[in-house]
């Protein structure tokens, strides 16, 4: 959150009623959401109301935002391994997208074409939440490579001014409709990078191996429990119903949970999230019938729970165009 503050933004009203945070700042530990951190970005965009947003915060990013990542990217070989150990290991510095590329023709030249994926979620990724991630790798891949590989264009959004972007990143920019993406030139990308030591590279991506390994063992774990959540009905499935279906005892299952920065409670929370919004604009349910498919014993419970989710009301959420574009 200092990313933030450092822009004179005020984190604990940004993060106001939302769990995870206390006076600002993330728990320590606390797994956070996708919608979560989205829902975190559409605060501080309205906040902000600064066209530039995300470029300011991708440009001041360090390398310890990107944790362990930092040594692996510093020390690949060239710019081309530093780029697919970026898209191998994204998960590892988030879950909210990842970057998909292919090496292809543009005109007579050939470039790398690096598209920027967000994940489905309840609630549609920022732009600007997307321009910092897309800012800060632009400014990681001319760091490793001392302004050697050269930026051939950037697809924004045409909700982000190109004319503005393009005078601050002094590349080619261009709207477009569809996803970001970054066109390098892979004239330089082979050549060895200077200061690359070969087995600080090996050391440290054997770690971020065994992480990666965890990361998916946690991941494969939750998902296996939002689907029990699913099949055992929602709101009515409690942890004892999960413990025995996994063949878990509840203090391992609670331990396991824990570790992974999360609980049966918040993942329960994650899955009526995600059933609530698809169900409400598939139009499958009136509200009311709704509230009751996920458990709920009062229409009015749903309600609470649903504006303290996306701080709106269910009927004003349906008319919200952005949703039905965005959301899976």
């Amino acid at each position: 959150m200092s990313i933030f503050t450092n822009l004179g933004l005020d984190t604990e009203q940004i993060t106001n009623n939302i769990e995870g945070f206390d006076a600002g700042r993330l728990l320590t530990g606390y797994r956070l959401e996708v919608s979560t951190a989205r829902k975190v970005w559409h605060r501080a965009d309205e906040l902000a109301k600064d066209p530039l947003l995300g470029l300011k915060i991708g440009s001041v990013q360090n390398y310890r935002a990107i944790g362990v990542l930092a040594p692996v990217i510093w020390h690949s070989p060239n710019v081309r391994s530093a780029l697919q150990n970026l898209v191998k290991f994204q998960s590892l510095i988030s879950e909210s997208g990842s970057f998909h590329f292919d090496e292809n023709p543009e005109g007579s030249e050939k470039a790398i074409y690096c598209e920027y994926i967000a994940e489905p979620s309840s609630i549609p990724v920022n732009t600007h939440q997307v321009l910092a991630v897309v800012v800060g790798t632009i400014g990681i891949i001319r760091a490793i490579s001392n302004n050697m590989v050269d930026i051939k264009r950037l697809y924004v959004p045409s909700s982000l001014s190109a004319r503005l972007l393009a005078k601050n990143l002094g590349c080619d920019v261009v709207n477009r409709t569809g996803n970001f993406a970054i066109c390098f030139s892979t004239q330089q990308f082979d050549q060895p990078l200077l200061g690359c030591d070969i087995s600080l590279y090996r050391i440290n991506i054997a770690y971020a191996e065994e992480l990666l390994s965890a990361k998916r063992s946690g991941v494969a774990l939750i998902d296996s429990i939002k689907e029990l959540i699913e099949s055992g009905g929602f709101s009515h499935t409690s942890i004892e119903f999960v413990e025995l279906s996994l063949g878990l005892h509840k203090r391992t299952l609670q331990r396991n949970l824990f570790e992974h920065g999360t609980s049966f409670r918040q993942l329960k929370e994650e899955v009526l999230k995600v059933q609530a919004v698809n169900l409400l604009l598939s139009e499958k349910f009136e509200i009311e019938a709704l509230a009751t498919h996920l458990g709920y014993s009062e229409p009015s419970a749903f309600h609470r729970a649903f504006k303290s989710w996306f701080d709106v009301t269910p009927r004003k959420f349906c008319r919200m165009n952005h949703y039905h574009t965005h959301t899976t």
